[in-house]
This record gives C-alpha cells, structure tokens and sequence, in this order.
C-alpha cells in the first residue's frame, strides 16, 4: 500500500460502503479495505439470481431525484443495462385499486364515494382551519398526519400502513415519520403531486424510475468492479467483533474470518453498520446510559417471500401496496416489470413484503407457512396466485426500517453524540445515521464522505457537520 495515503477501512458492502469505496479510490484519496459480512455486495439493496430470473431483496428502484454526479457515474458504470421505465403500481383501497403514482382522473373515478366524500370534507375543513396554530408538545405521527390531512385518508391508508410497516400504532410514532417518510403530508403537497407532474424525472408526463437489467444489486456491483479496479481490497464473511478506539493512536477493526480472528489498524474506520451494533462493538466499552439507549433504539424486521409462476407475467404492474390489516403483507413486486425482460419464458417471480420483528412468529414461519401465508393474501386482494406455485423462497432482513417510536429521537441523540467523539470513527448511510433515506440518498452521503478527506489525509469535520444538516433534509421518495 501507499503510505502517503491513509488507510480507511469501510465496514458494511451496502451503497453507502461501495459507493464511498468506488470514490476514495477513484480519487486516489486513501488506500481502502471493505469488510462485508456477507458474501457478496448491495446489503438490503443488493440482487440474487434464481430461476433464470434476477430478483431484489424488496422493490427498489432508482429515483431521478438522485444527484447529478452520481447519476451519472451510474449511467456510465452500468450502460445499456440501465433502462429508463415507466412507474406503473396500484394500490388497493377499500376494495378497489386505484393506481400509483395517483391520477388525476382516478380520483373521480375509482375511489368510492364514501371515500371521496370525507377527503373533500376534510379538506374543507382544513382550509377553514388553515391558520389555526398547535401545540407541538404532544405531537405525534398520528396528530400531525389528522390535522394536515384528515382522518379520511389517515384511517384508510396511512394509519393502518404505519401499523404494518413499523408493529406499532400511529400514536405511538415520532411525528418525524409523518417528516420524513411521508412525502405527502399535507393537502397541498397531495394535490401537487397528483396534478403537477415535475419536468425532471418524467417522460410524457409519467413519472418514470431508473433500474438495471440485473437486477437493482447491479449498481452496487458496478461500483465494486470499478473500485477494484482502482485498488480496493473487499474482504467478504468477514463478521466485525470489536472496534478499539484510542483517541492517541490509529483505531482498529477486529473481525472473525475463514473461522480465524483478524486485526486490521487503519487511519479511519467508516462504518454503515447499525448504530447499535457498533455500540455493542466499541472497546473500550461505553457507558451504562450509552448502551441503554442502544437498546431501546429499535429496528423493524421483514420477511421476503419470493413466490415463482408458471406463466409469463402475473400482472401488468411492478408493484401492488396493500395497507389493510387483515392483508398482513404490504407490498407485492414482480421483478420482470421492472427490468422489462421477457425470459425465462413462462415462469415470472413475485416478492412479497411481510414485516416483522426479528425472532417474532412471522419471523421464523417455515417456506410452507408464507407462501401459504401470501397466497391468502393475494385471495382477499382479489388476485389470486395460480394453483400450481412451482416454487417458493424465502429470504430475510434484520435490519429493515428504523423505528421511530415517540422519544427515539432523544435516545438517538446519545448514541450519535457518542459515536461522534470517537477520534477517526465515521458513520453514515441509512443504517448508521438510522433514517430511512433511498439509495441515491445513501450514495449521496458516500460521496460526501469523501468529500470531507482532504489532501493529506485530514478529515474536515466542519464541513461534514453541514452535509450532516443537509441530510436532514432528505425525504423518502415514495
């Protein structure tokens, strides 16, 4: 290696950890060692092949809210595999689907008019109340939601999607979920998103998604390549034990490889790990209030249950969003509607998001039980999957969405505050900043990452702090 340059070794191969890798690399900036868990790249994001058909781990797409630079080192990377594509979901809502993103026309045509008739009344309401003021002492998700939105589409949609999405009721949620995961939480930014489609990121007036033809793991692959290419060393299985920190020397990594415990000592660590789990991990060991707020930070669960179909394609759509309680899933994808390949032919593969809490009954359900499960609820969606399933997978994610229960926030503020102080320690990405940014967010705080190394190998702090308050501006795009 070259010891002019610092060395930064990255922990987690997610977005954020190749996407920071691809840069420090190519800028020639630090020698870079990636330590992944896993055998392959893309974490939450990542693809696997199976059945000729390449399948994500979720619905994922890139946005074209993604910045600039990075939009275009991907188009570059990835070529012709990345295809511009039409978004094209539905939702189902009091027995009848409506499509997603919104349509206008749809509003008048396939919403009941029970349904209809208390959205108008509460945005009547709502413009009446419009310079009304309130206490945000108590303010929850589910307040803050009801009074900019109504309890019509809260109580339809939003409230019980919450329920399913993050296993706790809407009162028992931050009102910074309504903040930051709900682009649409007022009348007004609904009717914008329906009646003014954007210039940017449309294609004759449809919104339109960017996703690679392998799958959307295909970025982060790309990324991987090219940092290779430029010298970065990625060390997979490699499963972190121990990170020692020592404000007077260089930090190390400890971490179990080949069934043989391994040492690396590096100039920084950068870590995309859950914030929890480097808690646990830090020597020497933090204090009692420190490691009580990692336990009560919370993360949600979710099971995958891939379902394969002896038939060319299931539906016309790439995603159908199920927000009713008594469907425990909430999303189905079909991953040949969002690459638009036609092989194999006759066999077409759906996904199914169950979330959960780790360990809990869904958790550890049997292949037999989900599918069982899913096919239950594609009948009472009135959709149902062929008789003759050929085959069902089931894939599973510990670390699925942050829970922002009410009081996370100041729980949150300990551990961030203490991770912050530890001399060399980076964190970032969507799992060590616990939000619930997209990917272009993710690769977004990767290039700023590396951004703040300056030449000579001194990270500019400062300027971190302020791409740390530009994050906090980041909304999930739907």
């Amino acid at each position: 290696m070259n010891n002019n340059k610092p060395t930064v070794v990255i922990l987690g191969a997610g977005p954020a950890g190749v996407g920071a890798a691809y840069q420090l690399s190519k800028l020639n900036k630090a020698n870079v060692i990636v330590l992944e868990m896993k055998h392959r790249v893309g974490g939450n994001s990542g693809s696997f092949y199976e059945e000729g058909i390449y399948f994500d781990y979720g619905s994922h797409r890139l946005h074209p809210a993604c910045h600039t630079d990075i939009l275009n080192d991907i188009k570059v990377l990835i070529g012709v595999d990345l295809k511009t594509r039409p978004r094209h979901g539905r939702i189902l809502l009091n027995n009848r689907w409506i499509h997603f993103p919104l349509k206008p026309a749809e509003l008048f045509t396939q919403l009941s008019f029970k349904f209809s008739a208390g959205v108008f009344i509460d945005m009547l309401k709502n413009l009446l109340n419009v310079t009304r003021k309130h206490s945000s002492e108590h303010e929850t998700f589910e307040t803050a939601l009801k009074r900019n939105l109504g309890k019509t589409i809260c109580q339809e949609f939003y409230f019980p999607y919450a329920k399913k999405i993050w296993g706790i009721s809407p009162d028992e949620i931050s009102v910074v979920q309504a903040e930051k995961r709900v682009s649409a939480n007022s009348f007004a930014k609904l009717l914008k998103k329906v009646f003014f489609k954007p210039k940017e990121g449309s294609e004759a007036g449809r919104p339109i998604f960017y996703y690679p033809q392998k799958g959307f793991g295909q970025i982060t692959e790309a990324f991987k390549e090219e940092a290779e290419k430029s010298g970065t060393r990625f060390i997979f299985n490699a499963r972190v034990k121990k990170i020692n920190t020592d404000k007077n020397s260089d930090v190390s990594v400890i971490f179990e490889h080949d069934d043989t415990e391994k040492e690396l000592e590096a100039d920084f660590i950068w870590s995309t790990l859950p914030l929890t789990s480097m808690i646990r991990g830090v020597q020497p060991q933090p204090e009692t209030n420190v490691i009580q707020a990692a336990n009560d930070i919370k993360f949600r669960s979710m099971v995958l249950i891939y379902l394969f179909i002896e038939q060319n394609r299931f539906t016309e759509f790439d995603a159908h969003y199920f927000p009713e309680i008594d469907i425990p899933i909430t999303r189905l994808s079909e991953t040949k509607n969002y690459s638009d390949i036609d092989t194999p032919e006759n066999l077409t593969g759906l996904c199914a998001e169950l979330p959960c809490n780790f360990n809990d009954e869904h958790w550890n359900m049997s292949e037999h039980e989900l599918g069982e499960l899913v096919k239950n609820s594609l009948n009472k969606a009135g959709i149902p999957a062929p008789s003759d399933v050929k085959k069902v997978l089931v894939k599973r994610l510990k670390y699925a969405y942050p829970i922002y229960n009410t009081g996370f926030e100041a729980n949150y503020e300990i551990l961030d505050k203490y991770l912050q102080n530890i001399e060399n320690l980076l964190m970032f990405g969507r799992q060590a900043l616990f939000v619930h940014d997209n990917t272009h967010h993710a690769l977004y705080m990767a290039y700023s990452a590396v951004n703040c190394l300056e030449d000579g190998g001194r990270f500019n702090k400062s300027k971190w702090e302020k791409y740390r308050k530009e994050f906090e501006s980041h909304v999930v795009v739907d």
